[in-house]
């Protein structure tokens, strides 16, 4: 069984990816959605119809690993799949989502092969991200196969080049796009996975692992939700994202939610320091998850961010 990882920091566009990329595949797909919040999201925003398993409250790599090893020993029994594709926590480092799959190959007798390291990577956090969270956030691109930039728009053709620079000498052996790969077509981005070369286990690289204890998420980052948020129009929903990157909310990496905008209406947003999305999925949304709202970030403000939301 195939396994492949898309991975990406806080807010990169993973879950954009996937809408485009799962259709894609050929034969049995299922999907692993990973949350570190106390409820899961993506799930319900994945187009596609196929199986998906979402497991929140922690990261695979370390406070759900045992969750995980028993979920995909579930999905292969279950589903007999082609193929798992993991979209893990946003503050997970890679290098542990593989060490878990490792363990679960192990520990319950699966047999699978991880393929495919794929990482999202928001261009305009790149060098804020780099200065405030180190080694823990390059460990994402340094062991990426192939890289994928979002939010190019919103940098100039020279700050592009000079990014996209730093990131080669940060992995040079990966295959990065350099374009829109939003705009791609469905054979060209299938052409780009099977340049991208799959992963090596190196047997020589665990031994150095066993050493090392995975990064818990949960002693950098921290995450709040809310349920029942109160009734905001796209403009007052703007309006209240915005507002987070006021000091006195914390830093606040990252904000998701889908709420009720009135009259039957349904709003999605996603909130990264340099992105503020909102869109009406009232047509689109495939299951009942309304009015619960995830913020990740570190020194939180809850009270404040409480009163911001909720009615």
């Amino acid at each position: 069984m195939e396994v492949q990882i898309v991975s990406g920091f806080l807010g990169a566009g993973k879950t954009t990816f996937l809408n485009k990329y799962l259709p894609l595949l050929k034969g049995k797909t299922v999907v692993i959605e990973n949350e570190f919040g106390d409820v899961g999201l993506d799930g319900e925003l994945i187009q596609e119809d196929l199986p998906v398993k979402e497991l929140y409250a922690g990261c695979i790599c370390c406070s759900l690993a045992l969750d995980f090893q028993k979920g995909i020993k579930e999905l292969a029994e279950q589903f007999h799949p082609d193929r798992i594709v993991i979209e893990p926590s946003g503050v997970g480092r890679l290098t542990d989502v593989v060490k878990a799959c490792g363990r679960a190959k192990e520990k319950e007798g699966i047999d699978l092969r991880i393929t495919k390291l794929i990482v999202i990577l928001d261009i305009t956090e790149f060098e804020d991200y780099i200065d405030g969270f180190g080694a823990f956030y390059l460990d994402q691109i340094q062991n990426a196969g192939l890289i994928l930039l979002s939010n190019l728009e919103q940098v100039s053709k020279e700050e592009k080049n000079r990014l996209i620079s730093e990131i080669r000498e940060v992995n040079p052996d990966a295959v990065i796009y350099e374009d829109d790969w939003r705009k791609m077509e469905g054979a060209a981005l299938l052409e780009l996975l099977d340049m991208t070369e799959d992963y090596e286990n190196n047997p020589e690289d665990d031994m150095e692992e066993i050493m090392m204890s995975p990064a818990f998420a949960d002693k950098i980052f921290s995450s709040m939700s809310i349920e029942n948020a109160r009734e905001m129009t796209a403009h007052e929903l703007e309006k209240a994202l915005y507002g987070l990157k006021d000091k006195k909310y914390g830093k606040v990496l990252r904000a998701k939610g889908i709420v009720k905008a009135g009259g039957g209406r349904v709003l999605h947003f996603d909130f990264t320091p340099s992105i503020v999305e909102v869109a009406d999925i009232s047509d689109t949304v495939k299951g009942t998850k309304v009015d619960e709202i995830i913020i990740i970030g570190c020194n939180l403000n809850e009270t404040a961010i409480w009163e911001l939301f909720s009615i």
